[in-house]
């Protein structure tokens, strides 16, 4: 389910954590060859990682242009997606191809068109008629629901629920353990927190938070039954 050429190596834009996983997930998984992170110089603090040469991207478009190498952008969702976004724009205007993994490990229902600089990781289900936009990750163990429409560049952390006929703009974030209930329509660029439980639609710019369990006053060594 990878759009792009088998056959090219990769750079991997980014060089924090989601680069790092992204990285192992196309090398381990996909087995395409991920040869250079690409950073914007201003963000470049050191010359390597896991092995491979760190490059400000003109360096990169030098020694592996569009025409040898595909690309993909693995930046989190600061700023609400929109910097991830722009960068996927920046490199298919430089013409690089934008690779996609679906993990073999995802349930996937037949049909499913993967879109480019789509990360979709181990344990995603994904249902009949459920269509995923461009510049979407999935992190570990998210259930999609059939029907649902998630747009383009949208973060789902892991163990979210989505239920069926749903509608998810484009630039949200659906944080850990989050659930939305069937036919929930989500404007663009709204924000879910985690554990959060949506049960009506909501406009665009809605943020939804979850609330966090407090400390116990009792502390741990006092405790009589565990």
């Amino acid at each position: 389910m990878n759009p792009s050429s088998p056959q090219k190596p990769l750079i991997i834009f980014g060089a924090g954590q989601i680069a790092e996983v992204a990285c192992a997930y196309f090398a381990d998984e996909a087995c395409q060859e991920v040869v250079a992170f690409v950073v914007d110089p201003a963000f470049r603090q050191t010359d390597a990682l896991l092995g491979r040469p760190v490059l400000d991207l003109a360096e990169a478009v030098r020694r592996f242009p569009p025409q040898v190498a595909d690309a993909f952008v693995a930046m989190s969702f600061r700023g609400v997606n929109r910097p991830r976004a722009e960068k996927c724009r920046e490199l298919e205007a430089l013409g690089y191809t934008l690779a996609s993994f679906v993990s073999p490990k995802a349930h996937v229902w037949r049909g499913f068109s993967v879109q480019p600089n789509c990360l979709i990781m181990e344990a995603n289900v994904i249902q009949p008629f459920v269509t995923i936009g461009r510049n979407c990750i999935l992190w570990s163990g998210n259930h999609v629901g059939h029907h649902t429409v998630i747009e383009d560049d949208v973060f789902v952390a892991s163990h979210a629920v989505i239920s069926g006929n749903c509608r998810i703009g484009e630039r949200c974030f659906i944080g850990v353990n989050a659930t939305l209930r069937d036919n929930v329509s989500i404007g663009a660029g709204s924000v879910i927190g985690a554990g959060a439980l949506v049960l009506g639609s909501a406009p665009e710019g809605s943020v939804f938070m979850g609330e966090a369990t407090p400390i116990s006053r009792v502390p741990a060594h006092r405790l009589r039954n565990i």
